[in-house]
């Protein structure tokens, strides 16, 4: 069976902290715009080169950097951050996916960013049997999400949308025994090609 690594309690959350973060942003942007028009009618509403035009200009000024200062990383790396991964989670449900049936080898830390979200990398083996020969398979998960129970050698059947794994079912623990001498990870043939026909006889 099955398990999706999205929930509609995901997609339903992403959506409800990008609304109270444009909440916020709207709720500063008029408190702003309420104060600067506030001050900007009583500096109309004193007397030529009155020596009080001076304090509205600078209450102004100051409050004009501080809600740019504010404003500026919060929108452009929070909200810009959730924006992104709530259109991330979207895309999942609606766009073209992908489903694979291959050997899981390992995690892989990943200093990178997948469509800006952080992820860790899951190595797979498939054979090539155009190539005759093993070649690697590199699928992401989310950082933000728990990692699946995958162990060495495990066959796994997983679907991914956008490289990131969003469904997965191990068909086998430990199906195969990787290995590694002099760096090249070597498989024996039989085993794969025994437990692939079993795994094709239960499905």
């Amino acid at each position: 069976m099955m398990i999706s690594v999205y929930k509609d309690a995901d997609y339903l959350a992403v959506y409800k902290q990008r609304k109270r973060i444009l909440w916020t942003f709207w709720a500063a942007t008029l408190l702003y715009l309420t104060f600067s028009l506030a001050w900007w009618l009583y500096y109309m509403s004193l007397p030529y080169n009155d020596s009080m035009q001076t304090l509205p200009k600078a209450l102004v000024f100051i409050a004009s950097g501080v809600y740019v200062i504010l404003i500026f990383p919060f929108m452009s790396i929070k909200f810009g951050r959730v924006h992104r991964y709530y259109k991330l989670l979207g895309y999942f449900s609606e766009g073209l996916k992908g489903e694979e049936h291959n050997y899981f080898y390992c995690f892989e830390e990943k200093a990178l960013q997948k469509d800006n979200v952080d992820v860790m990398g899951c190595v797979f083996e498939t054979w090539s049997k155009k190539k005759s020969e093993w070649m690697e398979r590199e699928a992401f998960w989310d950082k933000e999400k728990k990692l699946p129970p995958f162990d060495s050698g495990d066959y796994v059947q997983y679907i991914v949308q956008s490289n990131f794994i969003i469904q997965y079912d191990i068909l086998q623990k430990q199906a195969l025994e990787f290995q590694e001498e002099d760096e090249d990870v070597e498989i024996e043939q039989e085993t794969v090609l025994e437990t692939e026909e079993n795994s094709a006889v239960q499905e």
